[in-house]
């Protein structure tokens, strides 16, 4: 890993332009491994150092079913997502950490409203005439969390402690990994929802969503990783949400997908082709377009072209000006040329 990602070392994956005039551009790296996890195109820096984010949340999801956390299903996607808070994922995350014997006053991530005003709308329906309040099971990590807790009571830990580096969730965490991504963990930060987060490379990520990806078809294949993949292709709405780019992606083209906070995203397809991309900006406008697109090139077979147009058009919106649309999202040249 050659340290944190350097801004003279990202190149300009995407633009977005209004009327001819380019309004945005979207800097970052993006990298492709072939299913034997060998990078085979890149652009940018793939071995600069990266927070992983919710992109790590499948394989923490392995390590909560390692630890032996009876999760399945509808659980183990929201364990493996980040879902929006609807009532319906609020109830998922109640329902896991009900079985553990254990509630939604165990979450340590934060009491939130529902991430969209429609399920705040929802949600404060549902509870009428008791007023809407924050809390923590429509925080997007509930679901990790709940599986980290159910694992903590497998384990035979005190569930209290499951957020310390040290807690047998968390080393797990570590192990899978190092185990799936090929990589050392040599820094861990906090994550937003207070869990630790440790440091890869993007072409770690690649290669361990890589193996996630043919883990459903392949006999090989570590169970408590098949079980993660197979969850989030059948319950792609627990995800994330009805019309969300990881939900549309999963659904409409059956390849594991996964975005991360601050524009990080990973993709894979069932062979075990994926593509990681980071945008230094944060954004995630054009994340889910430059890694769709590299996946279609270097993993054809595994990306349905007649649904991919439907799913571009609603992962990179057209711009409008009113009722007219004035103009889009488009690759930039250091992305189209690794698809000659």
């Amino acid at each position: 890993m050659s340290g944190p990602i350097r801004a003279t070392d990202v190149e300009q994956l995407a633009t977005a332009s209004r009327n001819g005039f380019i309004e945005n551009r979207f800097f970052g790296s993006a990298v492709v491994v072939d299913p034997e996890g060998i990078i085979i195109a890149g652009v940018g820096d793939p071995s600069a150092g990266v927070y992983g984010r919710s992109v790590l949340k499948p394989f923490q999801a392995i390590a909560s079913l390692r630890c032996g956390a009876d999760l399945a299903g509808e659980g183990l996607a929201l364990a493996a997502g980040s879902h929006i808070g609807s009532p319906w994922h609020q109830d998922i995350a109640a329902d896991v950490l009900a079985q553990a014997g254990l509630s939604a006053a165990d979450l340590k991530c934060s009491a939130v409203y529902p991430s969209s005003a429609s399920q705040v709308a929802a949600a404060a329906l549902q509870m009428a005439p008791i007023p809407l309040e924050r809390t923590p099971l429509a925080h997007n990590c509930s679901g990790k969390h709940a599986g980290f807790l159910a694992a903590m009571v497998a384990a035979g830990a005190d569930p209290a402690t499951y957020l310390d580096d040290d807690a047998p969730i968390q080393t797990e965490v570590v192990r899978v990994l190092e185990q799936y991504c090929e990589t050392s963990i040599t820094h861990t930060g906090i994550d937003g929802c207070g869990a630790p987060t440790p440091v890869t490379t993007l072409a770690a990520l690649a290669r361990g969503f890589g193996r996630l990806g043919r883990a459903v078809h392949d006999r090989n294949a570590e169970l408590p990783a098949a079980m993660v993949a197979r969850a989030m292709l059948d319950y792609p709405e627990a995800v994330q949400g009805q019309h969300r780019s990881d939900t549309v992606i999963l659904e409409s083209l059956e390849l594991i997908t996964k975005t991360g906070a601050d524009g990080i995203v990973a993709m894979a397809a069932p062979d075990g082709t994926a593509v990681a991309v980071s945008m230094i900006d944060s954004t995630h406008r054009a994340t889910h377009l430059v890694a769709l697109v590299l996946l279609a090139q270097y993993a054809p077979d595994a990306v349905a072209l007649d649904a991919m147009s439907d799913v571009v058009e609603h992962i990179a919106p057209p711009i409008y000006g009113g009722n007219q649309r004035v103009g889009g999202i488009k690759l930039s040249p250091a992305v189209l040329k690794l698809l000659k």
